[in-house]
C-alpha cells in the first residue's frame, strides 16, 4: 500500500496564505489547516503514475483563425 502523505503543517498554511495574499488571523490558522488538509487528502493520496495522460482538449474560436473561410 502507498505511504500516506504528511499532514499539512501550520507553516505550510502560512506560506500558502502569503502566496495567495490572503490575510488569515493567527487564531484561525488551525481551523484553516484542517480545511486544507481535508481538501488535499484525496489529491495527495492519488498515485499519478496510475492516471492516464490525456492530450489537451481542442478549442474552438468562432471568429476563425488563420485560413478561416478559405
Amino acid at each position: 500500500m502507498a505511504e500516506l502523505p504528511p499532514e499539512v503543517t501550520l507553516e505550510e498554511v502560512k506560506e500558502r496564505a502569503r502566496l495567495a495574499a490572503l490575510p488569515i488571523p493567527e487564531a484561525r490558522l488551525s481551523l484553516v489547516r484542517g480545511f486544507l488538509g481535508n481538501a488535499l487528502r484525496p489529491i495527495r493520496a492519488l498515485d499519478t503514475r496510475a492516471v492516464r495522460t490525456v492530450e489537451p482538449a481542442v478549442t474552438f474560436d468562432p471568429k476563425g483563425g488563420p485560413g478561416a473561410g478559405s
